[in-house]
């Protein structure tokens, strides 16, 4: 992977907080975001990367078709009008004119065109520079696996062949693979890998040893659309972004800087939130719970992300054939699944209101809307689910019924999970010996859990199959169901049945789970649509494949912001965007933070009725 070259004047300085300023107030125009260490970044290729470190940056530095606003809409950016066929099979996408690619010596270096977002897709599928984004376009723009392979093969390949044309010079137009009907196209551009890039800024630039383009090596290989462009980077100390002077949406780049610290520790940040050295701060469940104690009005809590983290089962484990059997019995499964009190285990995340983070469906809350605004979580089946599922008379009966169906089948109990948390993390620890406690609650003679530590979980222990539990989640790069039921198909992400050992956290292999899927996703209607997939969830929950236990976000945090100006969204590259982000010179109060939202919610509502 290419690495980021340090300045001149690289830091390996982590900052600690030490060395007060002094300062008391804030400042509204010159935002101060954090990294801690480790989150370092490693490329600015965004054609290349798919992980977060280095995607952080990104949405601050180019911009893409479209974005989500402050209300969770899909709203016009580098497109400013945008057209698909009846069945959602061809997408056409015009660009507003005159937008200026931008080096980071704040010089023009040419206007944005259709070819950059066609020359981005060529970069993509070039097996030579090894990008990470291939699957975004495998399986959904006609011609591209064909074309990926070709190359891979070392064969000639036409990129014609390929759904991505510039019908003109503002007019790019993107191609399903034949039966693929994409509804939701629009929320998978906001992505990295549909973000354009100029043909001949890359070519200029040479390939390394390797053949693989110099491209977002550091600051200076790759050019600027977006609100801000990067003045300076020491890795391992800070990074200084300043406003686009030719952005095309100036009046929203409201701040004039942003510099990006890092720090040893999140502890460390709230040290230097109360020195006025950051404009925001996340706090950990201790510090949460010390001002609450305090009645401290700056104590704020966050909103929820989309992304439900569960107990993946696995009924594949290479130490134990009983337990395979027992997660293969949906009794088993049934009553590990009532028998969970989640309340208890999220109090460790959420020492002030566990309830609030509680997980109900593989799918979070606020991860997809109606067009009506309902949510997704509440339409069809998937309603009866979001509330708590514990029942422990419920798991009672279900156990009773998996001994008398297991030991019919031979097998001994208690039957024994193991379970590993990462070493050296006490916060994980004390939740890896809560769900002990939990599930041993159904009685040692049932079930016991055995609990171990390792450093590196996929290679240490997914590799080698010795677990039967672990909690994961699949945070969705767009804003449909499909993205996180694919991710657990037989051979999805999270869940394979045909690599056990190198892929996916649980091993199911349901085949009508997938038919039911792939129906679902030739569905254009939205609500159709929506109904369909709550549907499949509820299919999900009932054979309790999967165990939810606590929503992302949803935690505590002193800030200078007022959060509901920041785009409303948990998937895609928009969630780290700096655009329109409103702060103040002083914390936020949780009266202020009320009144924000209540404004937001009153707006969001008149949009809604105005559709």
């Amino acid at each position: 992977m290419k690495k980021v070259m340090a300045s001149a004047l690289a830091a390996t300085l982590l900052l600690t907080g030490c060395g007060s300023s002094g300062k008391t107030t804030y400042d509204p125009k010159n935002y101060v975001d954090y990294i801690v260490s480790g989150r370092e970044v490693t490329t600015f290729d965004y054609l290349e990367s798919y992980s977060s470190v280095d995607l952080k940056y990104t949405p601050n530095m180019v911009n893409g078709l479209v974005e989500t606003d402050q209300y969770g809409n899909l709203v016009p950016c580098l497109a400013e009008s945008w057209e698909h066929n009846d069945d959602y099979t061809v997408w056409t996408f015009k660009l507003r004119e005159g937008v200026q690619w931008m080096t980071s010596g704040l010089d023009a270096y040419g206007e944005v065109t259709a070819d950059d977002f066609v020359y981005a897709a060529e970069y993509i599928l070039n097996p030579v520079n090894a990008s990470y984004n291939v699957a975004s376009y495998d399986g959904f723009i006609t011609g591209a696996r064909a074309y990926y392979d070709a190359l891979s093969n070392g064969e000639d390949a036409d990129f014609s062949t390929v759904g991505v044309k510039a019908l003109d010079r503002y007019t790019v137009q993107y191609t399903m693979e034949e039966g693929k009907r994409m509804p939701y196209f629009l929320s998978v551009v906001t992505y990295n890998a549909f973000y354009p890039a100029n043909r001949a800024f890359v070519e200029s630039l040479g390939t390394q040893d390797d053949g693989s383009s110099r491209f977002g090596m550091d600051k200076d290989s790759i050019l600027y659309n977006g609100p801000y462009i990067t003045q300076s980077v020491e890795l391992n100390a800070q990074k200084v972004f300043v406003k686009n002077p030719q952005y095309w949406d100036l009046e929203n780049a409201t701040f004039d800087t942003v510099t990006v610290l890092m720090y040893r520790d999140q502890e460390s940040v709230y040290e230097a939130f109360k020195r006025g050295e950051a404009s925001y701060a996340p706090l950990l469940s201790t510090q949460a719970q010390a001002l609450y104690d305090a009645n401290d009005e700056t104590l704020i809590q966050t909103e929820l992300l989309p992304v439900t983290y569960c107990l993946f089962l696995n009924n594949q484990t290479t130490y134990s054939e009983d337990t395979n059997a027992a997660l293969s019995n949906l009794s088993f499964r049934q009553s590990l699944f009532y028998g969970l009190d989640r309340q208890l285990y999220n109090e460790v995340i959420n020492p002030i209101n566990p309830k609030s983070i509680e997980g109900y469906s593989y799918s979070g809350r606020t991860f997809v809307t109606a067009p009506d605004g309902t949510d997704y979580t509440q339409m069809s089946h998937l309603q009866k689910w979001q509330t708590s599922q514990f029942d422990m008379s419920k798991a009672e009966a279900y156990k009773q019924q998996a001994i008398s169906e297991l030991s019919a089948q031979g097998v001994s109990f208690p039957i024994k999970l193991k379970f590993y948390s990462t070493a050296g993390n006490e916060t994980e620890a004390v939740k890896a010996r809560m769900l002990k406690e939990m599930i041993e609650g159904l009685g040692t003679d049932y079930v016991e859990v055995e609990l171990h530590e390792c450093q590196t979980w996929s290679t240490e222990v997914r590799a080698t199959g010795d677990y039967a539990l672990q909690v994961s989640g699949w945070t969705p790069d767009w804003a449909d169901p499909v993205n996180c039921m694919t991710s657990i198909k037989t051979s999805g992400t999270m869940n394979n049945a045909n690599d056990v050992l190198n892929m996916g956290v649980s091993h199911w292999d349901y085949t009508e789970f997938d038919e039911m899927v792939e129906a679902a996703d030739l569905i254009v209607d939205l609500e159709e649509r929506y109904q369909a997939f709550g549907a499949i969830e509820n299919y999900l929950l009932e054979n309790a494949y999967y165990i939810p236990l606590y929503q992302g976000g949803g935690t505590y945090e002193v800030t200078t912001v007022n959060n509901y100006t920041k785009k409303h969204t948990g998937v895609g590259l928009d969630q780290f965007s700096w655009k329109g982000i409103v702060a103040y010179d002083h914390a936020i109060t949780q009266e202020e933070n009320e009144a924000f939202k209540a404004e937001w919610e009153t707006n969001r509502q008149a949009l809604l009725s105005e559709s």
